[in-house]
């Protein structure tokens, strides 16, 4: 074998053909070609000969790392430094200057920050280093991942407002900028120059070569090319993983793990080499897989390439690599780099790095990330070259665009992406849009692209069967249009050039909304349904992509008025081009003597478009007049436009809305009714419905007030309601409904022009008032989490709302308080009283049920302060600016008087049919704001407001009108009546003021009037109710005696009292003072001594529980579980002879119980099942295992609460029920006899046996008579003995109804089928095995669940625990009787064998090492096996019983000991806390058992510990197994515990003993007992397993008592830190490459790389995703994982099943943010993680996700297995 530099030089010698490969020899003659100026030359032709065989494909990934180094990069490096590299780069490095600019690249999943208060806009992050060491921690800060492309912006002061630098970065700001060019030598540029050059360009030929079977002459190989060809498959965004697999499956005879190692690395890389072979091989290949890969029009692209190209390819894509790591070297190098790539060729040609650009989309993904990195870590970490590259990249941004939209990648991995990294800068982007002209090359970009897009009236249209996606892909363009509006100027910043530049750009704005003015116009459906729903998600999709930018321009135009005024006329220019001509045709409309020209045009009749940006555009310009003085009449802004034709579009769509809401479109489908939702929601309403109100009231400053009503009014087609004879009868019903509801729609729009203020240019508001407005409204409504809140807000362009900053002027934010064991509450925020005031009941941006709901709150909050005013009057409205004073005349004007007083005369009137309550309400509303505007230009000496003038100088004025309505019946509820009270006294205020005369008795009167006829009218109902109620109860009253009198016979033997019924779970101390035992001869009787009776929940039939009845059960869940796992990741497969009858010490893997609680008959289940089986077998089989059951594996959803189940646990009677009196005998049997005659017993019950073929010798299980164990005993113990066993001889017992016996083995089948994951088979000797082991693991983990929570044992469970333990335990103790007593009896043998091991070690066999044994399930199996020991023959009574008796208290003698010895053994002194207290008498006695048990296993301590610490650690790893017991002992014999026991308590020990009739010094089990146990004892730690163990000698853990509780792993406070932990995870199975979707192991700490092919694993014959994998082995199938970079917590079981649950990680209002959309800082909330730790503990995983998959049916299309 040679060594691996031997084989170096070896390949390099057949290479060059020369005696060896010479590094030097070769640096040597490059420099030589240096000087002749041939370096690319020699390069090539070296390059010729060695690239071929570095990037060979027989290489793999190592060698060829290792060989391109040795022969490719280190003699360039060598070349570059003319010397040793590490140090010439070294020297490089101390050269240069520190930078203030961070500059870390991010990868995938890193933690970004961006800070709130001070970035420039969301795009400027830091990286968590920097984060930490900055200001910004302490400000509002959002956190994100990184997508992988992009760097930290620490010391760039143009990404902040403050603050730009961190403690790092800081020290290096104040340093003057240098050339670091100049610090380089003169000779090293050279070199450098050259080779970088050479290389480039080198790099660009190679990944531009268009040809795959050939090479550039220069470095062709000699000869003729051998036919070795390779099928290249590339990477697109359009096919699916299981269509590229399944595809090359078929194309290249592969294995179905081959095709997903391909389709990962094609995913991955971006293309990968799927058969190597001759041209007809690859070609066939080709063909097959575009044939099957023909997605639409498209295929998956295939190249049949030479494998030299191929080489060539890999080696250029390396070069990238190797560039990027020389230019990191030096800041020099970098700067050189830089200015070389991008300087323009000789022969005229564009430089290196445009070629690059331009072929970004030929290049695949690997190429193209390489290729963006060399350029982020090039041109954009220089700040000189930045802004040439930026220049060089506006030059071609429309044909990278145009490429980019054809392409097929994602953006991220396209050259595109880097518009980031430039037009977010301020100085570059203004500087671009400046002398580069940047706006009109984004924006003509977009205009080219929307040219296919032209429908024949010259509008967008979308088209929904479209599935081109170039043009929606390049609505990218709309980010980078964004970014560059980032930079707005000052008023001093603006310059001629800049205006010019900035209006070219507004010109291509304003086309592009020319395009979008009048697009998807819908016409009313009159006769049938519309057939086809029409598209109309592309135009809000477009809208939504142009919000932010139509605010920016508006920014723009509104910060210099000379750009403003060309803005608005270039507006009303293309409003006027968007006019049709057929819209300006008129007509007169005549009311109250006033008369107004109105357009001619019918809503109702004719195309209405909800998309008008173009006039939305001019209303936003509009406002931003009046700050610099000017109007439209003064500049003559709107040239030959008529000022109605201003409002006409808006108005239109607001008709629209209105006859929807009155059902006159019905018939237009679902797409209308969407239009107008999203119209109003909060993505999309400032730039559309808040526009639309915006352009309504410019209206009135143009518009004469009569006018504009007028107008209004006959948009709405209210030109018959408006007049007096439109009351006569006569018409139709549906016509007229609607026209009172568009009267009042029509009246809420008046409404909301008059009322609504808050935008800034038309009413006097101060700084964020309009947010505080919209906060106030949303909590109006009802109380709201902080993210409810800021999801009701708009955003601007930096996603902010503003709502940290004023929230707390307006509300105060309570979190509520958690109650113990519940998850912790999010908090909500609560307006503050003084607020309410500012409730406007028709504020703008309510929907309708909002405002129904905010009214109805209002009402109750009111009524609960005590309060009779229920009015909701208008809020007093902030002034308006001079410009926009013309609103408030609309309330006064003669048209608005004619309203008022048209709706007060028909709410007077004693019939009118166009009446309506809402109609007043709104008069009422509209005259209140009408009184609030008197009373301040009173208060102001404003003469010019007249409305008070106007409702008071007549006598048929609108006050008397109103006086008059205080007792009308149309005026009936309560809100409107003290609505009418309060604009009295509003009237009579007002009055007031102006100093008339009002007479306040008749308003008092008036009010006192209303106030006694609302008491009398509530009386008067209150009275006819209690009429009503005595009528009712006096006709029950009658049937009742009728009924009594009809069926005499049926109640003469019937009692009145209640029946007492009993429970066998009762826990309370019955017994006096007197304490409790539970075992013994002498126990306490049974507290059970009636009858339990159940009712089944499926026919709802009560019964009582006795064996001879109808079986009943409880719905149950089987499962495997690894809750108690001392071991983790241990599975049975790795245990030699594994025997399910001794479960292992570390409880590795136990079968769990659980139950909801619910009882049925076993029959009615049946039934119930058989129909679910039946219905789920007619199902077809695709839609099969999609719901949250799976009746394959016999699961089922309990019939009450739907809660997972796979089995029915049968329903046992009290066991002391079913025992005769004669079956508790009193025998008087010492523990050492008792123990004696086991001993016998054991040792001749095992026999050896001989194999007749191998000649092994084996041990058989004979159970040895009672008659022939008493012969060998003394007279009197004999007789005991027998007697003691005498009970299973007694046939007086019951028999169990065949009913109970079936349900008795079905349950025991199904626990040993899900617990060992074996087909069902009855005779299977581990069947009653494994019904033991059930009841003793589920007892353990409830116990531990008690445990944790620092519960008792008693009187703490949940019903669901106690049902489940009790039925457990007595079905348990019976399962016996329904199996073979042979079976039962060898069960038994083999069980004490371990504790009594002279019967197996006699026949020369090991018997079972102590340590390995749980003695709790020890425990438990023979307490139920015991009792059969002695039985004889079959017999179907119920007799072999644990009873609570003698056998059982030395049984649990003897195991305590065992556990005692267990516990002795495994003490290590040395991790105890040493702490001196005074000795005891017990601890003494403690410590010399422990001293001889360690003399006898030869192990020495080195340490013994202090009697007092001993007895303190035994009493403490004791406890949870005693706990354990009195569980199981109080079940089986019914026993209450004493009320000391149900509460917490420090002397829980002595307590249990007593319980269990132990004694309190646990000394005393070793002293004292007789020979047999000392020689028990003896035996024991004779072991020789056991010996290995303590002395180290095995590698077998060592279990440490007690058991510890298992907790879920610890997780860090600030989830930035578990980000950044996580961000260096890599796939461990894709060569280093960052995990997609990590995904961390709440129990192991592990952390798998999830959803992803490259991780996929075969389980079962199943495909599964690595965190399925994880579960299976780390969790028994139950995964309880944390994604990441989601923060979500994902619940796994039963392999197909999971859900998603919220994460442990709260923000500072206490509410998750799964997927990380908000970006609030997080931090670990404790309640919330113990409650998924509780779930996890207590085994709800499973029913958990039941019913999430049962509520949320998303979760069903999941394939969760994939995860």
């Amino acid at each position: 074998m040679e060594d691996e530099p031997t084989m170096a030089r070896s390949t390099a010698t057949q290479l060059l053909g020369t005696a060896e490969f010479s590094q030097k020899s070769l640096v040597k003659k490059w420099l030589a070609c240096y000087q002749n100026g041939e370096l690319l030359s020699a390069l090539k032709q070296h390059w010729k000969s060695f690239v071929l065989h570095v990037f060979n494909e027989k290489n793999d990934i190592e060698k060829t790392e290792r060989f391109a180094t040795k022969f490719l990069l280190v003699p360039m490096e060598e070349f570059l430094c003319n010397g040793n590299p590490e140090q010439m780069f070294d020297e490089l490095k101390k050269l240069d200057q520190p930078s203030q600019l961070c500059g870390k690249v991010f990868k995938i999943g890193e933690p970004t920050y961006s800070c709130r208060d001070c970035a420039n806009d969301p795009t400027c992050v830091l990286c968590i280093d920097c984060f930490q060491k900055s200001d910004h921690r302490k400000h509002r800060y959002r956190m994100g991942t990184s997508g992988g492309a992009g760097y930290c912006d620490c010391g760039d002061p143009e990404a902040w407002k403050s603050d730009p630098f961190c403690e790092k970065h800081l020290q290096q700001h104040d340093q003057t900028y240098k050339n670091p060019m100049e610090l380089l030598s003169d000779d090293l540029i050279d070199r450098a120059s050259t080779l970088f050059m050479s290389t480039l360009q080198y790099t660009v030929e190679m990944l531009t070569w268009e040809q795959s079977d050939s090479l550039p002459t220069d470095i062709q190989p000699e000869g003729e090319l051998d036919d070795s060809y390779v099928t290249m498959m590339f990477n697109d965004e359009l096919h699916t993983y299981e269509q590229v697999i399944n595809t090359l499956q078929k194309a290249v005879d592969c294995t179905h793990k081959e095709a997903v190692d391909f389709a990962t690395m094609v995913d991955r890389e971006g293309r990968s080499g799927v058969r190597y072979g001759t041209f007809s091989e690859c070609e066939k290949a080709r063909t097959v897989i575009e044939r099957n890969t023909r997605l639409g029009s498209k295929p998956l692209k295939v190249q049949v390439m030479h494998t030299t190209v191929v080489s060539h390819h890999q080696f250029a894509l390396r070069m990238i690599n190797w560039l990027q790591k020389i230019i990191s070297k030096s800041d020099g190098l970098r700067h050189l780099f830089c200015v070389l790539s991008m300087k323009p060729q000789a022969n005229g040609q564009d430089s290196l790095m445009e070629k690059m650009l331009l072929a970004d989309t030929q290049l695949w993904k690997a190429a193209r990330v390489s290729s963006h990195q060399l350029l982020m870590s090039g041109v954009l970490m220089d700040q000189e070259c930045k802004k040439q590259f930026a220049i060089i990249f506006t030059k071609w941004y429309r044909q990278l665009m145009h490429s980019f939209s054809l392409d097929d990648h994602d953006h991220e991995v396209s050259v595109s992406s880097l518009s980031v990294q430039i037009y977010t800068v301020p100085s570059l982007a203004r500087m671009l849009i400046t002398d580069h002209n940047l706006l009109r090359v984004i924006l003509s970009t977009i205009l080219q692209a929307c040219e296919d897009r032209k429908n024949k009236n010259g509008k967008l249209s979308f088209d929904r069967s479209e599935r081109n996606p170039a043009f929606r892909r390049s609505w990218y363009i709309f980010y980078d249009l964004k970014y560059a509006l980032t930079c707005k100027p000052n008023p001093d910043e603006w310059t001629d050039t800049l205006r010019e530049s900035f209006h070219n750009g507004l010109l291509a704005f304003i086309e592009l909304l020319k395009l979008m003015q009048g697009m998807d116009a819908v016409t009313r459906q009159t006769g049938q349904h519309l057939e086809f729903e029409p598209e109309w998600e592309g135009a809000f999709n477009l809208q939504l992509k142009l919000e932010d930018n139509i605010a920016l321009f508006l920014e723009w135009c509104g910060s210099d008025p000379k750009v403003l005024v060309n803005a608005y006329r270039a507006t009303v220019s293309a409003l006027v081009e968007c006019q049709p001509p057929d819209d300006v045709r008129r007509e007169d409309f005549t009311v109250a003597g006033k008369t107004a020209q109105c357009i001619k045009y019918s809503v109702s009749t004719q195309p209405v478009s909800i998309h008008i940006p173009v006039t939305r555009f001019l209303a936003g310009l509009h406002v931003q007049l009046g700050k610099y003085g000017l109007s439209v009449s003064s500049s003559n802004l709107l040239k030959d436009m008529h000022p109605s034709e201003l409002i006409e579009l808006s108005l239109r769509s607001q008709v629209m809305i209105a006859q929807t809401q009155a059902g006159m479109w019905r018939r237009n489908g679902y797409s209308l009714l969407n239009q107008i939702f999203f119209y109003h929601n909060v993505k999309c309403r400032a730039e559309m419905y808040d526009k639309d109100i915006v352009m309504l009231q410019v209206g009135t400053t143009v518009l004469d007030s009569n006018e504009y009503i007028l107008q209004i009014l006959h948009r709405y087609g209210l030109t018959a309601w408006i007049r007096e004879e439109y009351d006569t009868p006569g018409g139709q019903e549906d016509s007229l409904r609607q026209t009172v509801m568009l009267a009042e729609e029509f009246l809420n729009l008046m409404i909301i022009i008059i009322g609504e203020r808050f935008t800034d240019g038309i009413g006097t508001i101060e700084e964020n008032e309009q947010v505080k407005r919209e906060i106030i409204h949303q909590l109006c409504i009802s109380n709201m989490s902080h993210s409810e809140l800021a999801k009701a807000l708009p955003e601007d362009a930096n996603n902010e709302t503003g709502l940290e900053s004023v929230v707390h002027d307006v509300a105060v934010f309570k979190k509520p308080n958690a109650t113990p064991g519940s998850a912790a509450a999010k908090g909500k925020y609560e307006l503050k009283e003084e607020c309410y005031a500012q409730y406007n009941p028709y504020f703008f941006h309510y929907s309708r049920s909002e405002q129904s709901e905010s009214v109805e709150n209002q009402m109750k909050r009111k009524r609960q302060e005590g309060g009779s005013d229920l009015a909701l009057p208008p809020p007093v409205p902030p002034d308006l600016r001079p410009q926009f004073i013309s609103i408030r005349n609309l309330l006064h004007s003669d048209i608005m008087m004619h309203i008022f007083h048209l709706i007060l005369n028909r709410t007077g009137a004693t019939r009118s049919r166009s009446w309506s309550e809402a109609q007043l309400e709104r008069v009422f509303h509209l005259i209140g704001l009408a009184l609030h505007e008197q009373l301040r230009a009173l208060k102001e000496n404003d003469v010019s407001f007249h409305f008070l003038t106007k409702a008071t100088v007549e006598n048929n004025s609108i006050l008397s009108k109103l006086e008059k309505l205080v007792w009308h019946p149309n005026v009936s509820h309560d809100s409107v009546k003290n609505l009418l009270t309060w604009l009295l006294k509003m009237f009579a205020e007002v009055r007031k003021y102006r100093n008339e005369t009002v007479c306040m008795d008749t308003l008092e009167k008036l009010s006192s009037t209303s106030d006694k006829k609302l008491e009398e009218d509530k009386k008067r109902k209150a009275e006819l109710a209690a009429k009503r109620r005595a009528k009712i109860m006096a006709q029950m009253s009658a049937m009742q005696k009728n009924f009594i009198k009809e069926n005499a016979e049926l109640f003469e033997h019937t009692s009145t009292e209640l029946p007492t019924v009993g429970t066998d779970m009762d826990t309370s101390d019955t017994y006096g003072d007197r304490f409790p035992i539970a075992l013994g001869p002498f126990h306490s009787p049974s507290a059970s001594g009636l009858m339990i009776r159940e009712k089944c929940i499926l026919c709802q039939e009560q019964q009582d529980i006795t064996h001879m009845n109808r079986a009943m059960v409880l719905a149950a869940c089987v499962q495997k579980s690894t809750v108690l796992s001392q071991s983790r990741g241990k599975k049975r497969s790795d245990i030699e002879d594994f025997d399910p009858l001794f479960m292992s010490s570390d409880l590795y893997l136990g079968t769990h119980t659980s139950t909801c609680g619910h009882v049925m008959h076993a029959d009615c289940w049946q039934r119930y099942f058989d129909a679910i089986v039946a219905k789920e077998r007619r199902r077809p089989l695709r839609f099969r295992h999609s719901f949250s059951y799976d009746i394959d594996k016999s699961e089922f959803l309990c019939p009450l609460c739907e809660c997972i189940s796979n089995t029915v646990i049968p329903i046992v009677p009290p066991l002391s029920t079913l025992l005769s009196e004669s079956d508790r005998r009193e025998v008087n049997l010492c523990f050492n006899d008792w123990l004696d005659g086991i001993q016998k017993s054991v040792e001749n019950s095992v026999k050896a046996e001989k194999d007749k073929e191998s000649e092994e010798e084996s041990l058989l299980f004979q159970p040895c008579p009672i008659s022939t164990i008493t012969k060998m005993m003394a007279e009197s113990v004999a007789k005991n003995f027998q007697l003691l066993w005498e009970y299973v001889y007694d046939d007086a017992s019951g028999h169990f109804s065949e009913g109970m016996r079936e349900m008795l083995r079905k349950f025991a089948v199904d626990v040993f089928t899900f617990g060992l994951g074996m087909e069902p088979n009855e005779s299977n000797p581990w069947v009653p095995i494994m019904a033991w082991n059930t009841c003793a693991f589920t007892i353990q983990a409830v116990e531990q669940c008690l445990r944790y929570e620092q519960k008792p044992i008693f009187g703490s469970m949940t019903s669901r625990q106690s049902d489940c333990l009790t039925s457990l335990i007595k079905f348990a103790a019976v399962c016996s009787q329904v199996m073979t007593p042979d079976t039962v009896k060898q069960h038994c043998i083999r069980l004490l064998c371990v504790l009594f091991p002279d019967g197996v070690e006699r026949k020369k066999k090991e018997s079972r090492c102590l340590l390995d044994v749980d003695m709790f399930h020890y425990l438990t199996c023979l307490v139920m096996t015991l009792p059969t020991l002695y039985a004889e023959g079959h017999t179907s009574a119920i007799s072999t019983l644990p009873t609570g008796g003698l056998n059982d208290q030395h049984a649990l003698q003897l195991v305590i000991t065992a556990h005692i010895v267990q516990i002795l053994l495994t003490y290590d002194p040395s991790m105890a806390d040493t702490m001196e207290m005074e000795a005891d008498a017990e601890g003494e006695k403690l410590l010399g058992i422990y001293t001889k048990l360690r003399e006898k296993t030869g192990v020495n301590s080195g340490h013994n510990p202090s009697p007092w610490e001993l007895s303190a650690h035994v009493q403490k790893a004791v406890l949870p197994f005693l706990r354990c017991a009195a569980i199981l002992f109080h079940h089986i014999t019914n026993v209450p515990s004493h009320a000391s026991l149900q509460e917490r308590s420090d002397v829980e020990f002595s307590l249990l003993c007593k319980y269990l009739g132990l004694p309190n010094q646990l000394s005393s089990l070793f002293e004292d007992q007789g020979e047999v146990i000392e020689a028990l004892i003896t035996s024991w730690t004779n072991n020789t397993e056991l010996k290995e163990r303590l002395s180290g000698a095995s590698s077998e853990k060592l279990v440490h008592y007690p058991l510890q509780c298992n907790e879920l792993i610890s997780l860090p406070e600030d989830y930035s830190d578990l980000i950044n932990r996580v961000s260096s995870f890599t796939c461990p199975r894709s060569m280093g490459d960052d995990g997609r979707a990590p995904t961390m192991c709440l129990v192991c700490g592990k952390m798998v790389c999830s959803q992803s092919y490259c991780c996929q694993t075969d389980l079962d014959g199943m495909t599964v995703g690595a965190a399925t994998e994880h579960s299976m082995h780390c969790g028994a199938g139950i995964g309880l994982f944390l994604r990441v970079r989601e923060c979500q917590v994902l619940l796994l079981a039963a392999k197909t099943k999971g859900c998603f649950v919220s994460p442990p990680y709260v923000d500072n209002y206490g509410e998750t943010d799964q997927g990380l959309r908000r970006g609030n800082p997080l931090h670990l909330c404790e309640e919330n993680y113990k409650k998924l730790h509780r779930l996890w503990l207590s085994h709800s995983i499973p029913e958990t996700i039941a019913h999430n998959l049962e509520t949320n049916s998303n979760l069903l299309s999941l394939e969760w297995q994939q995860l």
